[in-house]
């Protein structure tokens, strides 16, 4: 089974507490099976370029890191380390530090039992592996400085999910959370974040910021909400739902239903019987490989017009809804209200389509006297349509 921790690291938690505005914020994940656990931190207000043998990123030396390690200790206790990742450094994929473009470091790598720690991972295992969602363990990250040689910012491991279905809560920073397991529910609230709901049919809202959701196997509801987001339904049927912003949606394999919402989308259906429905914006829909959807269901205007790509006549459906397409009867577009051309030819014609560009119009009364036509998608490539490739519902 897997078990994943949160660590927030601050001064606060250093005994005696630090006074100090740098932070960490990250995750491990702890795989029982191969007794490794896997670790990525994201730091603020420290300098790691020093130790890195690098430039110094700030003038100040007393932020430099000086070590990096692992303590055994319950919180608010201090304790020894047991596995060190500066000062001494172990294998090769113990640690990997990277500077970020808004200053920030991303600490990462894995302990494993191979490593020459001071103390083995197995010796923990029985704990990380059975310990209760919320709940604390007796291990914590420690960042030493020049300033505060003992500790500048520690931050205790969190059990936060598990091989269960858990509902897994973000924080107001960047966070990475995982479903792993089960039917899970992930809430990434403020920040950037990156959610995985793994196996299982999950429930992943991505909240305020920039966030990137993943939907693993099983059958999935994505909803990226507020900011620019970038949504992958993975295998299984899935609901993909962008929000607000300019989101990707990718609907992966299975038979899935992409909505962008508002703001300028791209939808790609991926494999599978899919239903892509661009919303409002002006939005780019791609089909994919199988029998495909492209649904139109918002107020048309000239900042709501969609482009397709790869439609296929023979397999691929255009739905119409009768709300916003006045005046069309449910069930296949009849005959009288179908016209290539560029406009109307009568009072009867409603859906025009110009083979030569494109592009699809709908005309509310067929005379352009009541309303002139309005653009709604244009299809790349072409191709033929009939009335038959339109279903009013």
């Amino acid at each position: 089974m897997a078990t994943a921790y949160r660590v927030i690291m601050t001064g606060s938690q250093e005994v005696p507490p630090r006074s100090t505005s740098a932070r960490g914020l990250g995750t491990v994940i702890f795989d029982d099976a191969a007794l490794t656990a896997s670790y990525t931190i994201r730091v603020t207000g420290l300098d790691f370029g020093p130790v890195l043998g690098s430039s110094a990123q700030t003038p100040d030396m007393g932020d430099d890191v000086t070590s990096f390690h692992v303590h055994n200790g319950a919180r608010g206790v201090n304790g020894d380390v047991v596995f060190g990742q500066i000062n001494p450094s172990h294998d090769a994929d113990d640690l990997r530090i990277t500077p970020n473009t808004d200053g920030s470091w991303t600490v990462r790598g894995r302990w494993e039992t191979t490593d020459p720690a001071n103390v083995s991972i197995s010796t923990f295992a029985s704990q990380l592996d059975t310990a209760r969602i919320g709940s604390d363990v007796p291990l914590y990250f420690n960042a030493h400085t020049e300033e505060f040689t003992g500790g500048e910012i520690r931050g205790q491991w969190v059990a936060i999910a598990n091989d269960r279905s858990n509902t897994v809560r973000g924080t107001t920073g960047n966070d990475f959370l995982p479903g792993l397991d089960g039917n899970d529910r992930i809430l990434g609230r403020q920040g950037d974040d990156r959610l995985d709901g793994g196996r299982g049919n999950d429930r992943l809202f991505g909240g305020s910021g920039n966030d990137t959701l993943l939907g693993g196997s099983g059958n999935d509801r994505l909803a990226g909400e507020g900011g620019n987001d970038r949504l992958l339904g993975g295998s299984g049927n899935d609901f993909l739902e962008g929000g607000s912003g300019n989101d990707s949606l990718v609907g992966g394999s299975g038979s899935d239903a992409l909505r962008g919402g508002s703001g300028d989308d791209r939808l790609d259906g991926g494999r599978g019987r899919d239903i892509l429905n661009g919303g409002l914006g002006t939005d780019f829909l791609i089909g994919g490989s199988s029998a495909d959807a492209f649904r139109f269901s918002t107020a048309l205007g000239s900042s709501n017009i969609d482009t397709i790509q790869g439609y296929n006549a023979a397999a691929d459906t255009i739905f119409l809804e009768n709300s916003v397409f006045t005046g069309l009867s449910a069930g296949i577009l009849s005959r009288n209200a179908f016209r290539i051309g560029i406009s109307a030819g009568d009072a009867t014609d409603r859906i025009i389509y110009d083979d030569q560009t494109g592009a699809l119009y709908f005309d509310a009364d067929g005379s352009g006297t009541g309303s002139a036509q309005v653009q709604f998608a244009n299809l790349l490539g072409t191709p033929t349509l009939t009335r038959f490739d339109f279903l009013v519902f």
